[in-house]
């Protein structure tokens, strides 16, 4: 009997069909009998009306049981993906509203799955990045504490335990923006900034890194300000990243250059270098978090940390790349207010040489 229990959708359907039944019974009655006066046919009205009702309670009922069923399987695949099982999906064989639900439910079933999914690859790989430098960090604590260096193998030690830190430093910051990105818990305060201004400052803060590779550090700005609307603090965290992203993915001694310009009613700011350049079949696949082109270091998130931030500014980072070159714009918002400059021949000023 547990399989013909009536849930309150069937128990509506059921008393709806049954509705139907005694209604139209009731008025081919009243009509025929009461209004018409044909009491001969009395007798056949009722014995079809109880066919009719008995007709309307099967139909109801075998209604009620399929669209119980149906909810049944809901039910159950909603207490499965509460519980964590992402694997299960509604057979969809109705095209009515409940084949209409069951569709829905799972393309919201594969989106919760593709989110499970990268959040498990994100926890991994933050763990996988984390572990790295500390095994580091303790296997030269073990050496310094069991043998005793020679000065110049100490200060090997030493410098290279300060660059681990200098990555688990980058690394959690990442990961703290990562998180405030992610829980909605970053303020943009949106105002107009002059990405030359912005970029000259920045690029002042990687001279002298770009002095200890050999590298020359280039800034090329028009005559006229460049303004775009957007967050200073992000534009210069994006700049940041796009900078370190350039002097550590190319060789020593080769040439980065920042340039700001105003086109197509957008400001806009490039980093572009030297280096060997990014295949085709990756640069899609660039600004995803934790993917790296090659070992040569970084965590892979400053680029994924730079396209949220951009579009959080209703701006865009692109990448253009060919042997020997590599470029990446941000695209950002002209100035409220503003007018569109054409580029002009600007001032080159060299950082580093």
């Amino acid at each position: 009997m547990k399989n013909f229990r009536l849930t309150s959708l069937g128990s509506r359907i059921t008393t709806g069909s049954l509705a139907v039944g005694i209604g139209t019974s009731t008025i081919v009655y009243i009509w025929v009998v009461v209004i018409q006066g044909n009491d001969d046919a009395a007798h056949q009205i009722v014995i079809g009306a109880l066919i009719a009702i008995l007709l309307a309670l099967g139909i109801g009922l075998y209604f009620a049981q399929l669209a119980a069923a149906r909810i049944q399987r809901i039910e159950e695949a909603t207490r499965k993906i509460a519980d964590g099982d992402f694997a299960i999906r509604i057979p969809v064989d109705s095209a009515g509203q409940l084949g209409q639900l069951a569709r829905t439910f799972n393309e919201m079933q594969r989106r919760l799955a593709e989110l499970d999914s990268a959040r498990k690859r994100f926890i991994a790989n933050a763990s996988h990045e984390l572990r790295t430098p500390i095994f580091s960090l303790g296997g030269f604590v073990e050496l310094l504490e069991d043998e005793e260096p020679s000065p110049e193998e100490r200060a090997e030690f030493v410098r290279t335990m300060r660059q681990q830190i200098d990555r688990l430093t980058k690394l959690t910051a990442a990961l703290l923006d990562l998180s405030q990105l992610d829980g909605g818990d970053f303020v943009m305060q949106i105002d107009n900034v002059d990405l030359g201004s912005l970029a000259r400052e920045v690029a002042r803060e990687f001279g002298p890194r770009a002095d200890r590779r050999g590298s020359r550090l280039e800034l090329r700005t028009p005559d006229h300000p460049v303004i775009a609307s957007a967050d200073p603090d992000r534009v210069r965290q994006i700049i940041r990243i796009l900078l370190d992203n350039a002097l550590t993915h190319t060789p020593e001694g080769t040439s980065v250059t920042v340039t700001t310009y105003s086109v197509n009613h957008r400001a806009e700011l490039t980093v572009s270098d030297e280096g060997p350049g990014i295949p085709q079949r990756v640069q899609t696949r660039l600004f995803e978090r934790f993917y790296k082109v090659d070992s040569s270091g970084g965590s892979g998130l400053g680029l994924a940390i730079a396209r949220e931030l951009a579009q959080r500014m209703d701006a865009r980072i692109g990448v253009t790349s060919s042997k020997r070159f590599t470029a990446f714009t941000l695209d950002l918002p002209p100035a409220q207010g503003g007018v569109e400059r054409r580029p002009t021949v600007g001032r080159s000023m060299g950082l580093a040489t």
